[in-house]
């Protein structure tokens, strides 16, 4: 018998919240490593490579998965085809791709990319047991023989005997009581979630059974476009976004009559929990599986993992404990099936009370948000208003700065994001785009600095901070509204920094227009938040390559060890001349949030980094009567600007949130009392004060429009919670 040509995907989804902290989802569980030392990812793509079977032949490979995680993927496949999908949407969809990528008459294998499989000889075998079954046009699964009444896995019944049985019924996950009944009859098998199919008999099921996945996917495909940094085919997000979030097992399977089952004893597990990966372990003399440093005292049958902390533990039995820098988690290994609502309540929790966190989510949804709604974009004139008067006027008299236009849109397109009025968000942000796309326009390309209320440059000058902030706005409305024009000006303006504001030396960005002898630590915080947002709304390789050169600037050049601080502005060759040198404790703050958000995505150790920017702005850079942060130090702690503006504060807000450790108990919330009482109080509802001096006396005479963004940063992820 000929080999059958068999064209395998590797669908890459799943965050595996029940390996939680170990998996999230930003390293989700296929980039686990086993015990064997290999990821998840990579032992699946392993069990394919130099197979010399005579009656299996592999094409080449592709994976289908996130494309935040494209990078990832590149990584851990080298040689295989990536599609990226820009947002998640279960299975049929992303097996409606592979059956469009393959030839109409090619074998198809789906394979989930985060399963071990201790005996793959066996998997092979039926692989080839199920091929001749799927070329004549069944829809082959695979089903594993239960040795225990598993409660999390789905069931599928095939009662007749033989190597290709007809499946009768595809079962939900049973409870305890069932699930024994079922292993008792011998009549059902788990369901592996490996599928083996003609690519056009899946496509004939799919356009009967769910044709808006289909054309979805179909449309998504046609519209896809080419990652070339990671060498990687990224679906139209629009239309992919259209498509239905449902199962293949629920689009087709559970309605075809074309489903036959095919018996597996492989040495199968999903690996779905701690304890599944203890039982994959080798355990020592007392039944403990441990991996990372930890020290044991009478300890027996535990599972015992950290990536970060020594982990003592001492007079314990059975019990699955797990550790990274950021998280551990401590269960029974008898119920860490049982996870998820503990893990979804860790996720969420933070240094505030409810009562506080419901606050900013009403003052955020039923005043400021409805505040700029009805006053940010100038109808008469186009554009956005530079400020408000502290009564809630608009002021559209005012020039339009640039860093002002894209912040707009940014924010209200992190209020959609928050769930706020997604209808009247998308029509602000794009208006926002329009103008971007219109009136500020430079015509040599980028972004002027600013213009006349009648759209007029008056500063055709091109900033490196403007168009970071450009592409922050690109990406956020990209990721808020699936909109391609948003996320083409994100590149066009990612584009045009890389290749007109990149320093000579290579070594990080500069303005050649507007400050062309210095080089300035503020772009390249802000070009690191925007290249981060870009890389998680569209998976841009390009995009975390630049994130990662803000981030090495900052370590060799703007980061002062010494003193713990961020150096505002160096000389043109990075030198930084003779200190002491200025610094703002407000961006001591920031840079430590966003080095948190670049070390979860990449893993790059910066917490020393972080901590010490928090030590420094908290000693040196604050008002001790007041708590509040000084406009400017330097950094030795000499004030440079006693008065006080918003965003310092909210940077600082922001910071105590993702750094609980920092501060004492309920610091946070009395960070936010304190913000209540004066900034968010002393202007007309939904507004604020913008600043004070040292005294604590007002200072601002309107509500800047810029403050906006800080404010959606530091207190609209509170109205999420």
């Amino acid at each position: 018998m000929s080999a059958h040509a068999i064209t395998p995907f590797i669908l890459c989804g799943g965050a595996g919240t029940r390996l939680w902290p170990l998996s999230d989802a930003l390293r989700p569980k296929p980039f686990l490593s086993l015990p064997s030392g290999r990821t998840m990812l990579a032992e699946t793509a392993l069990r394919l490579e130099g197979e010399t079977r005579s009656d299996l032949r592999f094409s080449s490979l592709t994976a289908i998965g996130s494309a935040r995680h494209g990078a990832l993927l590149r990584a851990h496949l080298p040689a295989a085809d990536l599609v990226l999908e820009p947002v998640a949407r279960d299975s049929a969809p992303a097996v409606a791709l592979a059956a469009l990528l393959a030839e109409p008459d090619a074998l198809v294998l789906i394979l989930p990319a985060d399963h071990h499989i201790a005996r793959p000889e066996r998997f092979l075998d039926a692989i080839a047991s199920g091929a001749e079954a799927a070329a004549d046009g069944r829809i082959v699964v695979f089903g594993i023989t239960p040795d225990h009444p598993a409660t999390g896995y789905g069931y599928i019944r095939a009662r007749e005997a033989g190597a290709v049985r007809k499946v009768e019924a595809f079962v939900e996950k049973p409870d305890l009581a069932t699930a024994r009944d079922y292993l008792a009859s011998g009549e059902y098998f788990w369901n592996a979630g490996i599928f083996l199919f003609r690519a056009d008999v899946m496509l004939g099921e799919l356009e009967r059974e769910a044709p808006s996945v289909l054309s979805a996917a179909r449309e998504a495909l046609a519209g896809a476009t080419t990652d070339t940094a990671i060498d990687a085919r990224i679906v139209a997000r629009a239309a992919f976004a259209a498509a239905p979030a449902i199962s293949i097992d629920y689009a087709v399977m559970e309605k075809t009559a074309l489903a036959s089952l095919v018996p597996a004893d492989m040495g199968w597990s999903d690996v779905g929990d701690y304890a599944a990966l203890s039982a994959l372990s080798d355990a020592d003399k007392d039944g403990n599986a441990v991996h990372g440093p930890a020290v044991m005292q009478d300890v027996t049958g535990s599972y015992i993992r950290s990536e970060g902390p020594v982990i003592a533990v001492k007079g314990v039995e059975g019990l699955a404990i797990a550790a990274t820098r950021d998280a551990v988690i401590v269960t029974r290994l008898d119920e860490a099936a049982g996870i998820k609502p503990l893990v979804s309540a860790a996720q969420t929790i933070t240094d505030l009370s409810g009562e506080a966190a419901g606050w900013a989510r009403n003052w955020l949804f039923d005043a400021c948000l409805p505040l700029w709604a009805r006053s940010a974009w100038d109808a008469g004139k186009g554009g956005f208003v530079e400020s408000l008067t502290l009564e809630g006027a608009p002021q559209p008299e005012r020039e339009r700065r640039m860093r002002v236009i894209p912040r707009q849109i940014f924010a209200f397109s992190q209020a959609a994001l928050l769930g706020w009025d997604k209808g009247e968000a998308r029509r602000i942000a794009m208006l926002g785009l329009e103008y971007l796309d219109g009136p500020a326009r430079a015509s040599q390309g980028g972004w002027v600095h600013r213009l006349d209320r009648d759209g007029t440059p008056l500063d055709p000058r091109r900033g490196l901070y403007d168009h970071a902030f450009v592409i922050l706005a690109g990406a956020s409305a990209f990721q808020a509204f699936g909109e391609t024009r948003a996320l083409e000006l994100a590149l066009e303006a990612l584009d045009f920094m890389t290749s007109r504001m990149s320093d000579s030396s290579g070594e990080g960005f500069y303005d050649p227009e507007m400050a062309p002898d210095v080089r300035a630590a503020n772009p390249h915080m802000h070009l690191l938040e925007a290249c981060l947002a870009l890389e998680a709304a569209s998976g841009s390789a390009d995009a975390l390559d630049c994130a990662r050169l803000c981030v090495d600037r900052f370590e060799d050049s703007f980061f002062h060890p010494a003193s713990g601080a961020v150096i505002e502005y160096l000389h043109a060759d990075w030198s930084r001349g003779s200190g002491p040198w200025r610094t703002e404790a407000g961006h001591c703050h920031e840079w430590a949030w966003l080095l948190a958000e670049y070390e979860a995505r990449t893993g790059h150790d910066l917490i020393s980094w972080r901590r010490r920017l928090i030590g420094f702005a908290d000693t040196k850079g604050r008002d001790r009567e007041s708590g509040f942060v000084h406009n400017s130090v330097d950094t030795t702690g000499g004030i440079i600007d006693a008065n006080r503006r918003l965003w310092p504060q909210l940077e600082m807000l922001r910071a105590r949130l993702r750094h609980p450790e920092t501060a004492a108990p309920g610091e946070a919330e009395r960070l936010l009392e304190s913000l209540r009482a004066t900034y968010l109080a002393d202007a007309c509802q939904g507004g604020w004060m913008d600043a004070y001096d040292r005294d604590g006396a007002p200072l601002a005479k309107d509500i800047p429009a810029s403050m906006l963004y800080h404010i959606m940063t530091a207190i609209g992820p509170l109205a999420a919670r």
